[in-house]
C-alpha cells in the first residue's frame, strides 16, 4: 500500500523521504508537510522528479513500473492501468514496457506525458488492484496488450502471459467475446481454439501450432492414453510405432520438489515399459523451434530403425 508521508517525516528532508519510499506522491500530500520551499528547492536541485504534472517521486524511481503505475493512477484518479504494465504488475515475470496504457473516461481534456498512452473509452465495471495499481482485471489486460502491441508482438505476448498464469484462456476468450474492434481477432480466435480442443497449456499450443506440425510429426499423438505397468499415463505427444513419448514442461511445472520426482519417476516407468521419454521446455520450443524439431526427428528414426520392445 502506498504510505502518506507524516509528521514524523517532516524531520526528515523531503529529497531523504523520497529516495527512501518507492512510490508516487500528489503534490498536495508532500505540501502538508514540507513547505513549498522545500519542494522548489529540491526540485531544482534534482533531488524529487516530476514525473507527471502534479506527482513526484525520488529520481532513481522514475522508470520504476510500481511507480508509473501509482502516478498514472494519481494522475487521472478515474482511469485504469491496462496493457503490457498491468500484466507486469500482475505477473512480474512479464516485462516491464517502457510505455504505459491507460484507459480514461471519454471528454477529458490532457496533456499525456510521453510515457503515457491514454485511451479514451468507457470504463469496464469491474477492475483490479496489482502491487497497489489500480488496474484493469488480468484478462482486459492481455487483450489490451494484444490490441495496442505492433503486429509481430501480439502473439509472444499472448504465449508468455497465458504461461505466466496471469490469467486463463478460458478468461480471455470470454473478454474477447465482450469486446468489439479487436486487431487480428481471427488470428486470436483461432489461437484460442487450440486450448478449447484439447490443448492444456499455452507451450503445447505453441508447439502444436507452430513447431512440432506438418507432415515430419503426423503420426504423433496428442495428450495421448498408454498404459504404463498397472496403471494409465497421459502423454502430450506419443509416438506408438517408434514408443516416443514428448512432455512439455517448463521451470514453473517443477518448481515443487514433489512434481519433478514425481516426472522422474514416471519417466523410470515409462523406460521400464520400453518407451523413451523426451522433454522440451519453453526455451526450447520458442528460442530453438528448429533444434526440437531435428533431435525429435532423429530419436524417432533411432527408435525406428532398431527393434524397441514390446
Amino acid at each position: 500500500m502506498r504510505p502518506l508521508p507524516t509528521t514524523a517525516d517532516a524531520d526528515v528532508p523531503l529529497g531523504a523521504f523520497l529516495q527512501a519510499n518507492r512510490h508516487a506522491f500528489t503534490r498536495a500530500e508532500l505540501l502538508a508537510q514540507w513547505p513549498r520551499s522545500a519542494l522548489d528547492r529540491t526540485l531544482r536541485d534534482g533531488a524529487v522528479t516530476r514525473i507527471v504534472a502534479g506527482v513526484y517521486c525520488g529520481p532513481d524511481h522514475a522508470r520504476d513500473p510500481v511507480v508509473m503505475g501509482e502516478a498514472a493512477n494519481l494522475w487521472v484518479p478515474s482511469g485504469l492501468v491496462t496493457g503490457a504494465l498491468a500484466l507486469h504488475l500482475y505477473s512480474p515475470s512479464l516485462p516491464a514496457p517502457g510505455v504505459i496504457d491507460l484507459v480514461v473516461p471519454p471528454g477529458l481534456h490532457m496533456r499525456a506525458p510521453t510515457w503515457v498512452r491514454a485511451h479514451q473509452t468507457h470504463l469496464p465495471r469491474s477492475f483490479g488492484a496489482a502491487q497497489g495499481v489500480r488496474c484493469v482485471v488480468a484478462e482486459r489486460a492481455l487483450l489490451d496488450a494484444w490490441r495496442f502491441a505492433a503486429a509481430p508482438y501480439r502473439t509472444p505476448t499472448l504465449y508468455e502471459a497465458l504461461w505466466a498464469r496471469t490469467c486463463s484462456w478460458r478468461q480471455l476468450a470470454a473478454e474477447l467475446r465482450r469486446t468489439s474492434r479487436v486487431p487480428a481477432r481471427r488470428e486470436l480466435e483461432h489461437t484460442l481454439a487450440w486450448f478449447a480442443k484439447g490443448s492444456t497449456s499455452p507451450l503445447e499450443v505453441r508447439a502444436r501450432r507452430d513447431v512440432l506440425a506438418g507432415r515430419r510429426f503426423a503420426e504423433f499423438e496428442w495428450q495421448a492414453s498408454l498404459t504404463v505397468g498397472s496403471r494409465m499415463a497421459v502423454a502430450d505427444m506419443l509416438h506408438r510405432a517408434a514408443k516416443v513419448v514428448v512432455e512439455l514442461d517448463g521451470a514453473h511445472h517443477h518448481q515443487r520438489a514433489s512434481t519433478w520426482h514425481a516426472d522422474r519417476a514416471r519417466d523410470v516407468d515409462l523406460a521400464a515399459a520400453g518407451y523413451i521419454t523426451v522433454r522440451f521446455g519453453w526455451d526450447d520450443i520458442v528460442r530453438r523451434p528448429d533444434w526440437c524439431q531435428a533431435r525429435l526427428v532423429e530419436v524417432v528414426v533411432s527408435r525406428i530403425a532398431r527393434p524397441v520392445s514390446t
